[in-house]
């Protein structure tokens, strides 16, 4: 399974926001795009979806920028990946919303086992927080260019959670 360039960069943005997280700076699309070298267009969008769904806090103006709406041990990666993502059908006889053609539709099995491999991915993403994400702060902070006075203190990482099932 292959997530898509839009997760991909959700995933980016929330990242760069959970290494600020620390510190309680506010940080802008610009910067955001500069540090991974992305289009600020595409970030724009993502930073937008974000804000609505509540994952992140925006503030417009001189002074606005975005910062995490809570604690990045308390955002589960499978739910920014519920978000990013629009389509969990693996192959396209799974996208009830598009005709597929397949023959033996009625009498095929993959469809079960596809999804519980599906399922299973996304359990794993489910029990990962944006804190597990980022294995050293400190060193994540220098690659992504934030300067030593806005790098943040170490975070004590929480337990991981279990996704009952």
């Amino acid at each position: 399974m292959r997530l898509t360039v839009y997760t991909d960069y959700t995933l980016r943005v929330m990242m760069y926001l959970a290494v600020a997280w620390p510190t309680g700076r506010v940080s802008t699309i610009d910067e955001i795009a500069g540090a991974y070298d992305i289009s600020r267009n595409h970030l724009t969008k993502i930073v937008h979806e974000l804000g609505l769904n509540g994952f992140i806090a925006t503030t417009r103006g001189r002074a606005g920028g975005a910062m995490l709406a809570r604690a990045p041990d308390e955002i589960s990666i499978g739910d920014i990946v519920r978000m990013a993502e629009k389509d969990f059908a693996v192959v396209a006889c799974h996208d009830t919303s598009v005709a597929h053609g397949c023959r033996i539709f009625a009498a095929c099995n993959l469809k079960r086992g596809l999804a519980r491999a599906v399922d299973a991915f996304m359990a794993e993403l489910d029990a990962m927080t944006l804190q597990d994400a980022i294995t050293v702060p400190t060193v994540a902070a220098g690659l992504l260019g934030l300067t030593p006075r806005e790098q943040p203190i170490k975070i004590a990482r929480s337990p991981r959670r279990r996704v009952a099932g």
